[in-house]
């Protein structure tokens, strides 16, 4: 009994020692992908342990295995959807079936993340299944090996910094080999001595780790010497370790008040924030501003709150625009989704805001609006006056008499500023006779085909390395943060007061709403703004004009208009909306184009899968405008095939036991017993079965030693009258006749394979000496 209770508690340390390293192998995907949520993982890991520690039927497993795979897409993707309603599983099948299309065309570039993430559980779910096979055989070695050589590869290709992680999976793995080891060495040993054998072997490896952990994690740990991985890996052909959005750094698309460090991939996220309900044309939405830049970020630098009260009012608390921009008074309605942040977004100058139920207070040194309590509202209407910038005082002679302040405050860069990055400012604005001029010089360049943009493949820049210097020099390729953290260093270069803004663009067009304002009935334009379109720019100050918005980033308007003196329409575009690529149209062109762009995705189901952010629809289009009927590409389908063949020979491999014994039964099963050479070949093909069964005859066994020992463990006779009649055909050549005929041979045969132990004989032993 009590080594029956060893046997069962040894059982119990290897699995929960192997869940423990299967953790730490899989944790820095919760670093390097968008799939952060610890607790699914755990559950993942540890409710397939337990069915496999628990022996439970195989076909259980795999059930429970795909409900947890599904369980995860939904969690991830589809939270909207309950999760018994089959609309979510719909659209999961939709997208599944055109991410296939995709690969077979070649365009892996364009699977959308809920593939990936499938993918990658589906993998998932295959390792944990090799991994309990391992177990189930002893091959602890063979899994221990893998998980570390794994581990090295992630931290050694990737930014995931696993100096820490991987000491303590080492000592986890050297724990669970000592186990195994000491658990082979009393299955051999003389059980007279392994009470203290257990307590010498336990207390001189206990202290080895020990030992190894308090050395590994005490000595300093060097930087690596190999800075550059991720371009090797690049050249490879592997960059989606470094670039894809799914494996995007644990970053989504959305608001984040945290921006100190910036780079890397961004995943999607169509995730509905507000509603805003305008009554002019479309603009911007702006939570904060910032003017501290780091080299890799923006600092949220100190905060300095201000009640909005009756005595002040919030239009002279916030000013934003000079006495030369016209401003036209505008009205907004905000209805939050359970999903926003608490943020109060507005657009243009605010004049005044109203939350039901909340005062509303302001940060004067970035320019946020907050309620009090600093807790989500449900509704909020602004009062606000929108811009309209005349092109002839912004082109008034550039002046260095910016007030003071201006010049302290949004000229900072840092002292480490890499010197190529002013010269290119000069560079750029030298000649320009204007600061308008010199702003749409520096505009013009980040929005030219030098530069690429694109939510996904975006580098991080290493410690020691300058967030715009990488992107202007080295990688080209980014998306808003890039262009307007660029735009605004280069323009603080020149000597050019700018101020990076946080915000929103103006979202997708729903519909024409009424609603009460004041008392009075109202028309307004309904926009929906969802994560996807979160979106930064830079702000530029000019001298009696305030400060203008550009827009840097390809492919994106200014929503700002521009008119010359004489100009009496508001829809005019000036000369440097031509230049810059960007169009500032009028209220009724705006609403017209945006309501002509709601009628083509009018398809709920398409808007609900859509994967790509509005920073990612254009480029979409675009890519997709020129577009010929697709070629087949014979290599990608190359490698998908030999990808395949590689897994179908792995999973032979692993189950190269189960289908060679299937083999050899149905031959034991067809073959015919006419001749001698028959049942000959029968009887080895036996053998082999048992063999494969875990019933091999030792070398000092005679074939009637292994028969009467197969026969007694298995409550049975069927072997040894086999043994008796394969001796006499052999050894007497069949002097003394059959004493069985074929009949009697095939009934034996099939009760060996048939009535065989389920037991080894390793287990029949243990069970033996438990009772």
């Amino acid at each position: 009994m009590r080594e029956g209770r060893n046997s069962l508690v040894a059982r119990t340390i290897i699995y929960g020692l192997s869940g423990l390293l299967l953790w730490f192998c899989f944790q820095p995907l919760l670093v390097l992908t968008i799939l952060n949520a610890k607790l699914l993982l755990l559950l993942f890991i540890g409710s397939m342990l337990v069915m496999f520690y628990f022996k439970l039927p195989k076909w259980l497993c795999v059930t429970v295995c795909a409900g947890l795979i599904l369980h995860a897409v939904h969690f991830y993707f589809f939270k909207a959807y309950p999760f018994l309603q089959p609309e979510w599983f719909l659209l999961f099948l939709g997208q599944t079936r055109d991410s296939f299309h995709s690969l077979w065309q070649g365009d892996a570039a364009e699977i959308p993340d809920v593939f990936s993430a499938f993918m990658f559980y589906l993998v998932f779910g295959f390792v944990l299944f090799t991994v309990n096979h391992w177990l189930e055989k002893g091959r602890i070695i063979l899994f221990v090996a893998l998980a570390m050589l794994s581990s090295l590869a992630i931290d050694t290709l990737t930014y995931f910094d696993g100096r820490q992680t991987i000491v303590v999976q080492a000592a986890v793995a050297l724990a669970l080999l000592s186990f195994h080891q000491w658990q082979n060495f009393v299955q051999k040993g003389d059980k007279t001595h392994s009470l203290r054998m257990t307590r010498s072997w336990f207390a001189v490896t206990g202290m080895v780790i020990a030992a190894f952990l308090l050395f590994a994690l005490m000595l300093p740990k060097p930087d690596s010497l190999w800075k550059g991985p991720s371009n090797y890996v690049s050249g490879l052909g592997l960059s989606f370790f470094n670039n894809d959005s799914f494996f995007s750094g644990n970053q989504r698309i959305g608001y984040d008040d945290d921006d100190s460090r910036l780079g890397g991939s961004i995943a999607m996220d169509q995730t509905p924030l507000f509603t805003a309900a305008i009554s002019g044309s479309p603009q911007y939405w702006r939570v904060a501003y910032k003017d501290h830049y780091t080299g890799h970020g923006w600092s949220n630098g100190n905060r300095y709150f201000m009640p909005i009260s009756g005595s002040r009012s919030l239009s002279e608390m916030l000013t934003l625009y000079g006495a030369k921009t016209k401003k036209n008074e505008q009205t907004a309605v905000l209805r939050f989704s359970s999903s926003s942040p608490a943020i109060l977004p507005y657009a243009g100058e605010p004049q005044q805001i109203t939350v039901p139920g909340k005062q509303v207070k302001l940060d004067q040194l970035n320019g946020q609006l907050l309620t009090v309590d600093e807790r989500k509202a449900d509704q909020a209407t602004i009062r606000y006056e929108a811009p309209s910038y005349h092109t002839s005082a912004l082109r008034a002679p550039a002046s260095a008499n910016d007030p003071q302040i201006i010049r302290d405050t949004y000229l900072q860069l840092p002292q480490k500023l890499p010197k190529r990055v002013q010269t290119l400012a000069k560079r750029l604005t030298d000649g320009k006779a204007n600061r308008y001029d010199q702003v749409n010089a520096v505009v013009n360049y980040l929005r030219s085909s030098r530069f690429t943009y694109s939510t996904d493949r975006v580098p991080v820049p290493s410690n020691d390395q300058d967030y715009v210097d990488q992107f202007l020099f080295a990688s080209k390729v980014g998306y808003c943060d890039n262009f307007s953290t660029s735009l605004v260093v280069l323009l603080r270069s020149a000597g050019i007061p700018a101020r990076w803004v946080k915000g929103f663009t103006s979202g997708e067009y729903v519909r024409n709403v009424q609603e009460k304002v004041k008392g009075k009935t109202i028309d307004l334009n309904e926009y929906r703004i969802t994560n996807a379109d979160a979106h930064s720019w830079g702000e530029v100050y000019f001298q009696g004009s305030g400060w203008v918005s550009f827009e840097a980033t390809p492919s994106f308007s200014n929503p700002s208009e521009f008119a010359s003196e004489n100009s009496t329409n508001a829809s005019e575009r000036s000369d440097t909306q031509q230049q810059s690529g960007s169009s500032a149209e009028s209220d009724q062109n705006q609403q017209s184009t945006n309501q002509k762009e709601q009628q083509q995705q009018k398809d709920p189901q398409q808007k609900t899968a859509k994967q790509n952010n509005t920073e990612s629809q254009t480029k979409a289009q675009t890519n997709n405008a020129g577009a010929e009927t697709p070629a087949v590409h014979w290599k990608a389908i190359a490698w998908t095939a030999a990808g395949i063949l590689l897994a179908a020979a792995i999973a032979a491999f692993l189950t190269r036991k189960k289908w060679f014994r299937a083999v050899y039964v149905y031959q034991l099963h067809k073959k015919s017993i006419e001749h001698d050479q028959d049942f000959v070949y029968l009887f080895q093909r036996l053998l082999r079965v048992l063999a494969l069964d875990g019933w091999e005859r030792s070398d000092s066994e005679t074939l009637r030693e292994f028969a009467q020992r197969f026969d007694e463990q298995n409550d049975g006779c069927a072997l040894y009258p086999l043994i008796e009649q394969y001796e006499q055909m052999i050894y007497r050549n069949g002097s003394r006749g059959y004493q069985l005929d074929a009949e009697q041979i095939r009934i034996l045969l099939n009760r060996t394979i048939d009535h065989r132990s389920k037991v080894t004989p390793a287990e029949k032993d243990l069970n033996q000496k438990a009772e």
